[in-house]
């Protein structure tokens, strides 16, 4: 089975998720109103938007699943109601302005899918003065957490896996994030709101701090963090592992520099600051005893986790003047032929002949061609071939929101070692 599908089968197949979102749904939708359904997967929400009454459900979703959705549109009666956008989110135009955005951008701590800025951008450019969201908020909750099987990986110090020294490896192991299931044990206090997001704006910054009394005798490996979602006023969702109702999802474990035997009454302070857009996520953890001596302290994050190379940092620098390496110029190439005069098989053929060095043959060009076409290209007409035919005519350019395709902006960032030339050493 496909991978992609597999991650919608088990979203699928989340008994809780589907119920909650059902009910919330059906609480917010009234007959007839507009719905937004952003990274939609499957489109199961704008299923459930349908069956609640909506007239009209936009679905956008930028993966192969968008074709599925549509199918499965059809499939369940709601083919006319439901019409599927593929195309990232941030990009996509819509018709006219909906009264409901929905998605479940969530991740496993609340924002690292994308959540916040994709609200954040419906709101303002497809949303209805006084549009809901589903979710409307966001709690970030965080608790002192026992974690040994992840804690016990972490110590590259102590261990010489081959008989090698792997002590360079601990910087980047303790300054990761690490998807995993708690269980209520694990748990060595209470759990504290660490912050409370109402998806009504962007925010380039998230940031909490808390005190939590350890209530259990243990060892300290971390700090654990879950969401709880507000779905509408009467219905929430959450993957805390205190939840007898939780969703089938992972949660994420913050470990700290020096595991740290707690005692009841002592107290774990946690001060952490979230970047949502750049997946960046700092904490600092303090531990102090019953009396307030300072027992441990230490201070992490995923940015020094982030296996960035100097080269590459180089190229991010305000007076590095950046040149197209070839890679990059047969990048250029390819989109300056999208023109809407040559064919995606003249286009390769071009692109092979001016860059052989890069290109053993025919294929391995085609290959590039269609990465740039697919990616950029506008869809043909309805009944052409599709792109990435080697019939498909005279590919164009896609615009969003008045820039060319590579103008800088919601443009993913290419790898500047693939099309940059690297500055000077120093």
């Amino acid at each position: 089975m496909a991978l992609n599908l597999e991650e919608h089968r088990l979203y699928l197949q989340d008994r809780v998720r589907l119920a909650a979102y059902r009910a919330a749904i059906k609480a917010t939708v009234r007959p007839g109103q507009t719905v937004v359904d952003l990274a939609a997967g499957t489109g199961i929400l704008g299923l459930l938007a349908c069956e609640a009454g909506a007239g009209r459900v936009y679905a956008v979703d930028e993966s192969g699943m968008a074709d599925l959705a549509r199918d499965l549109a059809r499939a369940n009666g709601f083919g006319e109601r439901i019409e599927v956008i593929r195309g990232n989110a941030f990009r996509a135009s819509l018709p006219q302005r909906v009264d409901l955005a929905i998605t479940d951008q969530m991740g496993r701590f609340g924002f690292e899918a994308g959540l916040v800025q994709l609200l954040a951008d419906a709101r303002q450019r497809f949303l209805k003065p006084g549009g809901v969201t589903v979710p409307a908020a966001i709690d970030l909750q965080i608790a002192p957490v026992k974690c040994a099987p992840v804690a016990s990986r972490l110590l590259f110090s102590d261990s010489r896996p081959g008989g090698f020294s792997y002590r360079a490896a601990q910087e980047v192991a303790l300054n990761t994030g690490y998807p995993i299931t708690f269980r209520r044990d694990d748990l060595l206090g209470a759990p504290a709101l660490l912050a409370r997001l109402n998806l009504v704006e962007d925010r380039a910054a998230i940031s909490g701090s808390v005190s939590m009394p350890i209530e259990t005798r243990g060892v300290l490996d971390g700090i654990g963090g879950w969401f709880t979602a507000r779905l509408s006023p009467a219905v929430s969702l959450t993957n805390s592992p205190l939840s007898a109702c939780a969703i089938n999802r992972r949660n994420v474990f913050f470990p700290i520099a020096r595991t740290t035997p707690v005692e009841n009454g002592d107290v774990v302070r946690v001060e952490m600051k979230i970047m949502p857009a750049n997946l960046i996520v700092a904490w600092r953890v303090e531990v102090r005893g019953r009396d307030g001596a300072l027992r441990a302290r230490s201070s992490h994050s995923t940015l020094r986790g982030m296996l960035l190379s100097g080269a590459g940092l180089n190229r991010l620098k305000s007076d590095y003047v950046p040149r197209l390496n070839r890679w990059g110029e047969a990048r250029r190439a390819v989109v300056n032929l999208c023109d809407g005069a040559h064919a995606v098989s003249e286009i390769d053929a071009e692109i092979h002949r001016r860059y052989p060095d890069l290109f053993a043959s025919l294929e391995q060009a085609s290959v590039f061609v269609a990465e740039v076409v697919t990616r950029y290209g506008l869809l043909p007409p309805a009944g052409d071939d599709a792109r990435g035919s080697q019939r498909y005519v005279a590919p164009r350019l896609r615009v969003y929101h008045g820039f060319a395709a590579l103008t800088p902006g919601r443009e993913p960032l290419e790898d500047p070692e693939v099309f940059g030339i690297a500055p000077p050493e120093g």
